[in-house]
């Protein structure tokens, strides 16, 4: 862990491997293994001395114009041992998921809009705050991209529907 005199930076890096870096806590969160499909991000905490910890996991799969958004989990035991101010800090950005979130979906390059699935009700409010929309589908949002009119957006909606729960 790091020590609190430490100077700590937060970083949000694309990996294609995220396994050592997030495995054992999507493990936790999920009971399964992360995912071997593009695209990874993992949220790390990095000091001076070159050493990180990872606070934090999501990935997305391109589905046509749409990525599909899931497996987001906090490491909340990397967390509490980051210094008092950097977790105010986090929380004045609006915590770890906000952050990771909010940053990823500006990321994404390439498509109209970022789905998630979502049934967490703690996640759900998360994701309306970063700027996601619910759909008429229950459990299923959207972060449009690109402006699209009403048929392409129902089209878009629809193509992202079929693929079912991800």
């Amino acid at each position: 862990m790091f020590n609190s005199s430490d100077a700590i930076q937060i970083h949000l890096l694309e990996v294609d491997n995220a396994q050592p870096l997030a495995g054992h806590f999507f493990k936790r969160a999920f009971n399964d293994q992360i995912p071997n499909f593009p695209k990874h991000f993992v949220l790390l905490a990095c000091n001076e001395l070159g050493e990180n910890m990872t606070l934090g996991y999501v990935h997305f799969t391109q589905h046509h114009n749409i990525y599909l958004g899931g497996g987001m989990c906090v490491n909340s035991r990397v967390l509490r041992h980051l210094p008092e101010h950097l977790r105010h800090e986090l929380n004045e950005q609006g915590g770890v998921a906000f952050y990771m979130l909010s940053q990823t979906v500006k990321k994404l390059k390439n498509c109209d809009a970022v789905f998630g699935y979502v049934g967490h009700k703690g996640a759900y409010r998360i994701d309306l705050a970063v700027g996601f929309e619910q759909t008429k589908h229950k459990h299923l949002i959207v972060y449009w991209k690109t402006e699209l009119n009403q048929e392409q957006q129902q089209q878009t909606i629809q193509t992202a529907y079929e693929f079912g729960p991800f």
